[in-house]
């Protein structure tokens, strides 16, 4: 499992991919990857993350990340640096942004909406469970808050 570095890189898209994580993914290891780092982003709010575009920790427990890229698909990384480019965009981030855990959930909170997420995560697999919408929902409405450390 990869450890967790300070600051945590993280593809911009993953930051509302961890919005809905619910214990599911691509093998048992990628799973107790995206645990570790859900656990991390949700236990403090001020820790570091570096917003980035491509590969992050999470990708390094994908079976389908291959010398830094995504393979499932032909276009896979294409239409994932896509859409980091367009969530930094709207949250008002430049890629390699050094931001605390805090100010990423407030944009997303702020600047992201339901619609947004139809808009830019509909072809994603996981899309369909409605667990990313949901947790959207849930940061906006505060029941899924961030500690005050």
């Amino acid at each position: 499992m990869s450890e967790l570095t300070h600051p945590c890189t993280i593809r911009a898209h993953h930051l509302l991919c961890t919005l809905g994580f619910r214990g599911l993914g691509y093998s048992e290891e990628f799973t107790s990857s995206m645990r570790n780092v859900v656990e991390k982003l949700r236990s403090s709010r001020v820790f570091p993350l570096t917003l980035v575009v491509g590969c992050d920790i999470i990708c390094a427990a994908c079976p389908h990340s291959k010398e830094g890229q995504c393979f499932k698909e032909s276009d896979s990384e294409a239409k994932a640096t896509s859409l980091d480019l367009e969530i930094l965009s709207r949250l008002g981030f430049e890629p390699g942004a050094q931001v605390p855990c805090y100010e990423a959930w407030k944009r997303i909170r702020e600047r992201m909406t339901s619609e947004d997420m139809v808009e830019l995560c509909s072809d994603c697999e996981w899309f369909g469970l409605g667990y990313c919408v949901e947790g959207l929902e849930r940061l906006k409405s505060g029941e899924l808050t961030m500690p005050e450390n």
